[in-house]
């Protein structure tokens, strides 16, 4: 599995639209509008880089007034609860 994170800017105030076009893509799990130099983070799960270059060049890219995309691909994922575990096996 592919999880990456999408920072877009919009051209004007276009980040509720943009967010709402976003929800019909199914592998966009997470929307959120923000306030700063991003309008948008949104989260993506595919299962390959293929899918992922797929949706970014032929869904994303296509949507009117977005200026610019930033893609993150997470590299590794520690999950909160597994902090949580470790630190009580060490206290034994």
């Amino acid at each position: 599995m592919v999880l990456a994170y999408i920072l877009i800017t919009t051209i004007g105030k276009k980040g509720p639209e943009i967010a709402a076009e976003l929800t019909t893509i199914p592998e966009i799990d997470n929307i959120h509008t923000l306030y700063g130099e991003y309008d948008i983070l949104a989260r993506i799960k595919t299962s390959n880089m293929d899918k992922l270059r797929e949706i970014m060049f032929n869904k994303i890219s296509k949507i009117q007034n977005i200026n610019k995309t930033t893609t993150l691909i997470v590299a590794d994922q520690t999950r909160e609860s597994d902090n949580i575990v470790k630190r009580i096996k060490n206290l034994f």
